[in-house]
């Protein structure tokens, strides 16, 4: 009897996008260490002019699981969004615009005051942003231990408790 150590490898997903006339999320994923890629069609069931797009979207992971994996949740509600807005007739350009002030992160924005599925997005869209800028150790432009001096940059207050230390840190 022998058993099969093999890790279980995913796709890895390259780009998604949307079909519009019967409704389906296209996905273009690389299959193997080959560098083969192939295309996926995951026909969108269920989604209506009203319908949350974070529970259709579930269902679509729940279905398509193993292609699906690596597809951060808020691009599949962007995709599904996009097919519900033509559903209502809105044009595509108008649709981008309205989905690019609903799917990004205003700095100025009160994220205490919003639900907790918007919360989850924005969270996720933040994640994805800091990984995606973010230095590892092996990168070619990568610095241990930078420092940088942010009261040169223009625009910036300094306040009293950041800039001097109190006589009763040293002590410690």
């Amino acid at each position: 009897m022998s058993i099969n150590t093999s890790s279980t490898t995913y796709p890895k997903p390259l780009k998604i996008g949307v079909r519009f006339k019967q409704p389906a999320i296209f996905l273009l994923y690389e299959a193997d260490q080959s560098g083969k890629f192939r295309k996926r069609i995951m026909p969108v069931r269920g989604l209506k002019k009203t319908s949350s797009v974070s529970l259709i979207a579930g269902d679509l992971k729940e279905r398509h699981g193993k292609y699906l994996k690596g597809v951060p949740d808020f691009k599949i509600e962007k995709m599904l969004r996009l097919i519900q807005n033509d559903m209502k007739g809105m044009d595509l350009d108008e649709s981008l615009q309205d989905l690019e002030k609903e799917f990004a992160v205003d700095p100025d924005e009160n994220l205490n005051d919003i639900d907790d599925v918007r919360l989850k997005r924005k969270k996720e869209i933040m994640n994805l942003s800091f990984e995606k800028n973010r230095k590892k150790p092996g990168d070619p432009d990568f610095e241990y231990d930078v420092e940088v001096d942010f009261s040169q940059v223009a625009g910036v207050e300094s306040s009293m408790w950041d800039s001097e230390k109190d006589e009763n840190d040293s002590e410690i």
